[in-house]
């Protein structure tokens, strides 16, 4: 299909997401400019005003079902993080432990946030279209090494919605890690969290233990017993989402953003104390997280062993997807219509 009408369908369908979801959006607002993939948002006690940011696609390309379809996929993913991701334990996160942490956030946050999607309801095609753009991903840019540390987030993020029950078409190699029983202790964690906070002591919590296992001691040992859906996470007093209905709602009004980059932002009811991670250790090192550094050093791995893996987001796949002949030439392709801001109010 043309561009134009491509464009003009991702728009439609959003809309209809945009109320489905009732009071929870003011406004919903597209922008087709550049090559920036993400989304900016902003709470206003209940409700969520929302850019989504798309490549800029010339209007008289080919655009294919496939990619069509992807990046509905993709929009609904970064609404997913506008309704149910807490920006600030996530951030929190990023400024005292650097990038990997944050991406370790963003593998086991991206499976989490997804279902959510799935379970709300908002969109009924959501889990064909979340499990399509990952097998997409998987397909142009294959999977990873079970034994490369630096590409964990990206091994959690696909492994995670292997949990979601996604057909992925390509097999797990978790139990290949040398670090598989660490990642299946996060991934069964990360099951039973009901928001930002948990998922944030998780992932420090892991990072502590790949960081101290350089010999590879976590093993291949047995995986967790599956969760029964009632731990209630890491007994600090989240509530789960949804609750008197204001799911993804904690009071705080404010300028989020996300996309290409190493996290996600937004706000997410349940947390207490302000979203800010806790300074109490934990009572059992082995089970629970703490996110006060280790007070042992590293055996072995220092910060550079870390760097240069896959973002787990797929801001950069979209991204990649429209090449020189899919964008704006400049004017020397005719625009149709340009798009303006595509804005629909829910009143």
């Amino acid at each position: 299909m043309l561009a134009i009408n491509a464009k003009r369908g991702v728009e439609s369908t959003l809309e209809r997401v945009f109320k489905n979801a009732g009071g929870r959006f003011d406004t919903l607002e597209f922008l087709w400019s550049g090559s920036t993939a993400g989304i900016v948002f902003e709470r206003l006690g209940a409700t969520v005003k929302a850019k989504i940011l798309f490549p800029s696609i010339s209007e008289t390309s080919e655009i294919s079902r496939a990619k069509f379809n992807n990046l509905i996929g993709y929009a609904l993913h970064e609404l997913g993080h506008a309704w149910f991701t807490d920006n600030e334990p996530w951030d929190d996160a990023r400024s005292q432990y650097g990038g990997f942490v944050a991406n370790l956030i963003n593998g086991l946050e991206d499976p989490r946030i997804e279902l959510k999607v799935i379970e709300s309801g908002y969109a009924p095609n959501s889990r064909a279209l979340f499990e399509d753009l990952l097998n997409s991903i998987l397909a142009k840019n294959g999977y990873v090494d079970a034994d490369d540390i630096k590409n964990v987030p990206f091994l959690l993020a696909v492994e995670g919605r292997r949990l979601n029950g996604y057909h992925i078409d390509v097999p797990s190699i978790i139990d290949d890690a040398p670090w598989a029983n660490h990642l299946h202790w996060a991934l069964g964690e990360a099951r039973k969290a009901t928001n930002t906070k948990r998922i944030t002591d998780i992932a420090i919590e892991l990072y502590k233990r790949l960081q101290q296992d350089d010999e590879g001691g976590g093993g291949k040992g047995d995986k967790p017993e599956p969760d029964d859906g009632d731990d209630k996470g890491d007994g600090q007093g989240d509530k789960p989402d949804g609750q008197d209905g204001q799911d993804g709602q904690d009071g705080n009004d404010g300028q989020d953003g996300q996309g290409g980059d190493d996290g996600q932002d937004g706000d997410e009811g349940g947390d207490e104390g302000g979203g800010q991670p806790s300074d109490k250790p934990s009572d059992k090192p082995s089970d629970k997280p703490t996110d006060k550094p280790s007070d042992k050093p590293s055996k072995g791995r220092g910060k550079g062993d870390f760097e240069g893996g896959r973002d787990p987001e797929p801001s950069d796949f979209i991204e990649g997807e429209f090449g020189e002949s899919d964008v704006e030439s400049g004017g020397d392709v005719p625009n149709i219509a340009k798009p303006k801001f595509a804005t629909f109010t829910w009143r």
